[in-house]
């Protein structure tokens, strides 16, 4: 279908659903209240706003953050351009990750004195674990792994609904001019080295020729009031197949920018889901519910109706412009300065008292590197238990520090010697861009890099559990620059790619007991820690010791004589 027969069928709907017919939030929105009665207008159905538990839309997700406080409200005046990042930066430098907060910034101006009526909130989707798990409707954020592997068991197709707050103001056509991308108090992420601004957030495209759905987290840079640059990489699906599918007819390919949505939206659009499987169904089983989408003014695509903005355009076939640096997930500024497509902005469509959600994209800790971990290791944990019949890998992780890509860590039970290394192989083959990827056995917590490093240095032996593979894809790791002659090798250095390290850090052969106190001793001296109003602990896994495989029924009864004084036992034998 074209924009303009869409167009066509959307003046059509319009008339008869009369304009005056949009539904309407009530309640105080300060208290992100929601009301009692349906929101949306269904075709003769009643919203369930919670018989699901997951919530009703994105201001019932913040307010519910801000009842456990985690959301803090930023009363005083926040310059967007020189301030907001810093303060919430000093939260990632500064605070453990269950200290962390939501900040809701509700007075904004900018580098001008320009003030903005529209609020920002940052850190929504992945500023810790917790509120990660809490997007994902667990409270424990341990549940998030098996509720992933039966959401995409078992994903749950949209529906689509008439009308949406997300209509209530429609700017398109000659209206477009009076409200434009930099009416939107889009932050500058790093002030001092950001050389423009950007919203990161979910893109939604469809192939022009199967109409197949993708929802990517992508970024659209800023280059005009009505213009932005495709932040998307090559290999991501957007670009990979749909661009390329409406270039070969010479079309545009629309595109709609949907921020404010509901955490799920944001998970599985970062999760490099595998091509064909709709995002938008695995959502819906995510939520309990099919996600509620409602059409585009003007391009033929379908949003999220609890979205806050919308920003509908067309990815231009041709036209593109020069990037300029701006901060990436490794840590360090892109600043190559390469061409990249060019987005139109056709319409902005948002609720009443929109609020913009800023992801903070860098260095990590940071919220998208927070996001990015979560999802990789969601992903990364059904495919090797559930689809490579590896029902030992028991856990697994993939820090913020390594961007969520570049370092993974499998903890696993060791049935078969042969298990390390299939696991091993299986997750090189899950995605192209991952780098070093470290097997450890069942008793090695994988978050704690203490613990890997003890792995690491004490059960393997680099000639024999150590392997180097190529034919890997570094993204946005600059580590690549060196190995390429022209831009045009960013995303595949030749002659083979970039290289991956594959670890067995399980132990081989029999080892002797971890030497800790055993847990009776440790249990022990807890109580009395207690009883004497010691500090809090925080202990970490092991915390008291356990047998391994060199150890005897008879090592245990000299140890235990020693423990009640009889320090000669073995002597007298």
């Amino acid at each position: 279908m074209s924009v303009k027969d869409y167009l066509q069928i959307e003046n059509q709907s319009a008339e008869k659903f009369g304009q005056g017919s949009r539904a309407r939030i009530e309640g105080d929105p300060e208290t992100f209240a929601v009301a009692d009665q349906p929101r949306f207008k269904y075709r003769g159905e009643k919203m369930n706003l919670g018989a699901d538990n997951y919530f009703a839309d994105f201001r019932a997700f913040l307010g519910d953050l801000e009842r456990r406080g985690k959301l803090y409200r930023w009363r005083q005046r926040v310059n967007k351009d020189t301030e907001l990042m810093p303060l919430m930066r000093l939260q990632y430098r500064g605070l453990p990750d269950d200290k962390r907060q939501v900040l809701l910034f509700e007075k904004i101006c900018d580098g001008n004195g320009r003030q903005f009526d529209v609020k920002v909130v940052t850190g929504m989707y992945g500023s810790s674990r917790e509120i990660l798990g809490l997007g994902m409707g667990c409270e424990d954020p341990g549940d998030i792994y098996e509720k992933w592997h039966r959401a995409l068991a078992k994903p749950l197709p949209p529906r689509l609904i008439d009308f949406s707050p997300l209509h209530d103001e429609v700017y398109s056509g000659p209206r477009l001019s009076q409200f434009g991308l930099t009416d939107l108090p889009a932050p500058v992420e790093e002030p001092g080295f950001s050389c423009g601004i950007r919203f990161t957030a979910p893109f939604i495209t469809k192939d022009p020729e199967t109409g197949t759905r993708n929802v990517g987290m992508y970024s659209g840079h800023f280059r005009g009031k009505h213009k932005l640059i495709a932040g998307i990489a090559r290999t991501h699906h957007a670009m990979l197949y749909h661009h390329p599918a409406a270039v070969k007819r010479g079309e545009p390919l629309p595109v709609a920018i949907v921020l404010g949505a509901l955490p799920d939206i944001n998970y599985v659009s970062a999760a490099n889901l595998p091509y064909g499987l709709d995002e938008l169904e695995v959502a819906g089983a995510i939520r309990g519910r099919p996600v509620d989408l409602v059409r585009c003014k003007t391009i033929p695509l379908e949003v999220p109706a609890e979205a806050e903005i919308v920003i509908e355009g067309e990815i231009s076939p041709d036209a593109m412009e020069r990037g300029e640096p701006f901060s990436d997930y490794p840590g360090y500024l892109m600043a190559e300065r390469g061409l990249r497509p060019v987005i139109d902005v056709n319409a902005i469509t948002h609720r009443r008292d929109p609020i913009i959600t800023a992801i903070l994209v860098g260095l990590p800790p940071s919220e998208s590197n927070g996001i990015s971990r979560t999802c990789r290791e969601m992903m990364l944990y059904n495919f090797l238990k559930y689809s490579c019949n590896l029902p030992e890998v028991l856990e697994v992780c993939c820090p913020e520090m390594g961007g969520g890509w570049n370092w993974w860590v499998i903890r696993m039970a060791k049935s078969h010697p042969s298990k390390p290394k299939q696991a091993l192989q299986a997750a090189s083959g899950m995605d192209t861009t991952n780098k070093v990827i470290i097997v450890v056995d069942e008793d090695i917590d994988p978050k704690d890099p203490d613990m890997v490093m003890w792995a690491i240095s004490f059960a393997m032996q680099p000639h024999r559990d150590v392997q180097v593979i190529t034919g890997r894809s570094p993204l946005l790791d600059p580590s690549a620059y060196a190995l390429m002659n022209n831009p045009e090798e960013r995303f595949y250095p030749p002659p083979v790619g970039c290289g991956g390290l594959l670890i067995d850090a399980t132990r081989k052969g029999k080892y002797p007991p971890v030497g800790l106190p055993k847990k009776k001793y440790m249990e022990r001296a807890l109580k009395m820690w207690r009883e004497a109003k010691m500090p809090e602990l925080q202990l970490k896994t092991p915390w008291y010791g356990y047998p391994l495989d060199l150890w005897t029924a008879q090592d245990d009864l000299l140890a235990e004589a020693v423990a009640n004084g009889d320090y000669f036992a073995s002597v007298k034998k």
